[in-house]
């Protein structure tokens, strides 16, 4: 991540560095005072000029990554949010998108690197904290490491007065992961999770048709390709592979209409 101190030195040797030259060659005081408020002017406008149409193309990236985003294109979504990171004036916001776009490809331990590279941060609100530390969950939930999911949940739910989207749905694959198929079901349906698209989202939806399976033994089909989305069986196998011998067995079985629903009943 880009440091921020050589510009700080820059801008000090400038400082207090360009007044020592103008009072060598300009022994007015009067002079050299206004020749200084000159170059600054020039100075700050050269850098306004080359900083902020990078700043504006920065943001245009990521506006264009979180379109597609929403339209399940995580791949191309991932791109923009890599073009736009290093464009950046700040690199968290890119960073974390960039986390997220390789948790929904299911590169969980890429995934878990970027966000977590955020933790040391300083400057971050106690809001997108928690919003991040819920998103980290997410990821040890999934790769299994499930000791660390609550206690970094109930810490992030601590900070703030809103749901956090990534916590129920970790909550839930911990549950899943235990066995404990009624608690993951009632997790599931909340209402935060509608919000999902794309592979989360068929998670979400793999998840509970594996749930009602556990508790009722009815055994649906699942959308394979909604869980994968541009990813292969592979990404997630090292992780999870009850869950992906799960999908492969079940994304074979022909659909259950509702006819043949209420023939069986």
């Amino acid at each position: 991540m880009r440091k921020s101190w050589p510009y700080a030195v820059v801008m000090l040797l400038v400082f207090f560095g360009v007044p020592l030259l103008l009072r060598h060659f300009i022994p007015d005081r009067q002079q050299a005072m206004t020749m200084f408020t000159v170059v600054m002017c020039a100075l700050a406008v050269s850098t306004a000029l080359y900083f902020l149409p990078r700043y504006r193309r920065s943001k245009q990236l990521t506006d264009e990554g979180l379109q597609l985003l929403s339209e399940g294109r995580v791949a191309a979504a991932l791109e923009r949010f890599e073009a736009s990171r290093p464009l950046a004036k700040v690199q968290v916001i890119p960073t974390y998108n960039i986390g997220i776009a390789r948790l929904q490809l299911w590169q969980l331990p890429v995934a878990g690197r970027e966000l977590s590279s955020l933790e040391s941060r300083k400057d971050l609100t106690p809001q997108f904290r928690a919003v991040l530390s819920a998103a980290i969950a997410l990821v040890d939930a999934l790769e299994g490491r499930l000791a660390r999911v609550e206690p970094r949940l109930a810490e992030a739910r601590s900070q703030v007065d809103f749901p956090l989207w990534f916590a129920p749905l970790a909550s839930a694959v911990v549950a899943c992961r235990e066995g404990r198929w009624a608690e993951a079901r009632s997790l599931l349906a909340n209402a935060a999770l509608e919000n999902f698209n794309g592979p989360l989202r068929g998670l979400r939806n793999v998840l509970e048709v594996w749930c009602v399976e556990q508790l009722t033994g009815e055994a649906r089909p699942v959308d394979a390709i909604a869980l994968f989305g541009e990813a292969s069986h592979d990404s997630l196998q090292a992780a999870w592979p009850e869950l992906v011998d799960y999908v492969v067995k079940r994304s074979l079985l022909p659909p259950v209409t509702p006819a043949a629903t209420s023939a069986d009943r």
